[in-house]
């Protein structure tokens, strides 16, 4: 018997679903490197929820927070509802103190940080 060759649109249907199913992968395992990290954090300091990038008082992290919960939204609903029960914020920025009454040290900023004031759920 003979066998039809393969045609294009056959590989370019396999190659589609290889891509997604890859994007599917990065996708979710981003998300679970981050969140769970970010969870780690959490229970350290005792908060309610987490964090995807470091809370520091820089716009550019700030951004970075609100866009990882933008994208990552579906998941960190799954994940709080079904799960974790931890909701995921954007940045919220951390005190800088700074020892006035000792002498410069090399690193004269001491990151700490401050209580956050639990938000209402929507």
């Amino acid at each position: 018997m003979e066998t039809q060759p393969r045609s294009v649109r056959s590989y370019l249907r396999d190659g589609m679903i290889v891509v997604i199913l890859a994007f599917a992968l990065i996708y979710l395992g981003t998300f679970l490197y981050l969140s769970r990290s970010g969870m780690h954090t959490a229970e350290e300091y005792g908060w309610d929820f987490y964090y995807f990038t470091e809370p520091t008082w820089t716009a550019e992290r700030e951004q970075t927070g609100e866009t990882l919960c933008m994208v990552y939204w579906p998941l960190i609903e799954i994940d709080a509802r079904l799960v974790s029960g931890m909701h995921a914020r954007a940045v919220r920025p951390v005190q800088l103190i700074e020892d006035i009454q000792s002498a410069p040290s090399v690193t004269p900023l001491e990151i700490r940080r401050s209580p956050i004031p639990v938000r209402p759920q929507d």
